[in-house]
């Protein structure tokens, strides 16, 4: 769960530079355009899934009691 909090926050570090940046942070041209599509697809990997993580440690819980 806290790997899914780490990529939610650092996610949301990136969308708000991409925001301070401007439009022209869209460019295809923009490095920060670029880091900001690599870092939105790797966030959707599945362990910094905050969904699968709760799911995860539900399970967890069931077989420990």
């Amino acid at each position: 769960m806290d790997l899914a909090d780490a990529g939610r926050e650092c996610r949301a570090a990136v969308e708000r530079m991409l925001g301070l940046h401007g439009s022209s942070g869209f460019r295809t041209a923009d490095v920060l355009q670029r880091h900001w599509r690599d870092f939105s697809v790797a966030s959707r990997h599945p362990h910094l899934n905050p969904y699968l993580a709760v799911e995860s440690f539900g399970a967890a819980l069931v077989e420990r009691f």
